[in-house]
């Protein structure tokens, strides 16, 4: 077991103004997720990690998206992953943010941009809690593997997935540094996109009762969605949610549309796993609706599925994230669940690793304009992990 003094030593030498440095540079350095690529944050993040003595490498998938990995420590076990994600949300309308989204401004104690709780500021700490050990000259006896991937705000499929894909997800234990206000997030949901198709019969708009309006019929289906929903509940992640996200139908102000598609978002909890399953409320309400409208045609189908996950197996990632939180904060961190989706499924359903999501900034602002984390938090954040880092791989 290492001794308290070394994860002591290693703890005093994190370096505020250091890992608000690092926080700075990746914000500004745009990574929108559908819109851009993170070729220019990838390659801002090499050269922090070479700084911290790494040998950083970029891997990429079939689409050419970079992730971006480095090990630090002296041996192969005990292993830790660290993973973050590189890329954001778009900004959106610039007029609707007070500072500007790439400006990484630090107003009154908190820093101000599109990543910056989610999650730039938490891969800021996490080379803050490198760097306090790098200089600290405490050696790792296990090895720290840094997973800094592409896509997940769009699935993962073409980040953190690549990574597995490739083998590189063997380690004993994970954190992903996600925001959650440094409390312990042990499960999160899932998802299934579904698209939902209504058709109808085209006629001139000025005899609409000739045709069939696919939008009045999608109409009644969208006014009824919620009754697609089971009377479910998780004790961390909560019920499984329904949400309308886009819709597009019809051809002319002057004819009846024919067809109207909306994807939706249903939200999967743990213990949800068939997505016949999910889909049959669906079908039910759409046999409902036709009872009462018979010229109503409505089809779903699921576009993609993502599994939802819970931690399981070996709790001393867990322990030692709890003891790290107390200590820094003077608090024993809230047992928690993730209402959106990560990349932690990744190490907990296809690898079984123990996955623990921890990191600084609130969900709550997650992809909304004026997007901050609390410098106190980044900083609080960089100390936890120092000491899960140290204690874990059994530092000296």
């Amino acid at each position: 077991m290492v001794e308290e003094g070394v994860v002591s030593a290693v703890v005093e030498q994190v370096d505020p103004e250091e890992v608000v440095r690092f926080a700075r540079r990746l914000v500004s350095t745009p990574s929108e997720n559908p819109g851009d690529t993170e070729d220019a944050v990838a390659a801002v993040t090499v050269e922090i990690l070479e700084g911290l003595g790494g040998s950083p490498e970029i891997v990429r998938g079939e689409e050419g998206r970079p992730s971006v990995v480095a090990r630090f420590g002296n041996g192969d076990r005990p292993a830790l992953a660290w993973n973050g994600h590189l890329d954001v949300v778009p900004a959106g309308d610039p007029s609707t943010w007070r500072h500007p989204p790439f400006g990484a401004e630090v107003v009154d104690g908190t820093l101000v941009g599109r990543g910056s709780a989610d999650m730039k500021g938490g891969i800021a700490s996490a080379f803050g809690a490198v760097s306090a050990i790098r200089r600290s000259g405490v050696e790792l006896a296990g090895r720290l593997d840094l997973h800094l991937a592409a896509d997940e705000e769009l699935a993962g499929l073409h980040g953190t997935k690549v990574l597995l894909e490739r083998g590189l997800l063997d380690q004993d234990a994970a954190i992903v540094g996600e925001p959650t206000e440094l409390n312990l997030a042990l499960a999160e949901r899932g998802g299934a996109w579904i698209t939902a198709t209504a058709r109808g019969t085209a006629a001139h708009g000025s005899t609409p009762q000739l045709g069939v309006s696919a939008i009045t019929s999608m109409a009644r289906f969208l006014l009824r969605i919620e009754e697609v929903l089971p009377d479910i509940e998780h004790p961390l992640v909560g019920r499984p949610t329904v949400n309308a996200a886009m819709i597009q139908g019809g051809s002319a102000p002057n004819v009846v549309a024919d067809r109207c598609v909306v994807e939706i978002d249903r939200r999967i909890i743990p213990g949800e796993t068939e997505p016949g399953k999910v889909l049959e409320p669906f079908d039910r309400l759409a046999d409902a609706i036709r009872s009462e409208h018979p010229e109503a045609d409505l089809s779903f189908a699921i576009r993609l599925w993502t599994d939802a996950a819970e931690t399981t197996g070996d709790p001393t990632i867990a322990d030692l994230c709890r003891a790290a939180v107390r200590e820094e904060t003077g608090r024993p961190p809230l047992d928690t669940g993730m209402t959106g989706i990560t990349d932690a499924r990744f190490y907990l359903n296809d690898r079984s690793i123990p996955t623990i999501i921890l990191g600084p900034g609130s969900l709550g602002v997650a992809h909304t304009a004026n997007e901050s984390v609390e410098i106190a938090q980044l900083v609080a954040a960089a100390r936890v992990y120092a000491r899960v880092f140290t204690r874990f791989l059994d530092a000296s």
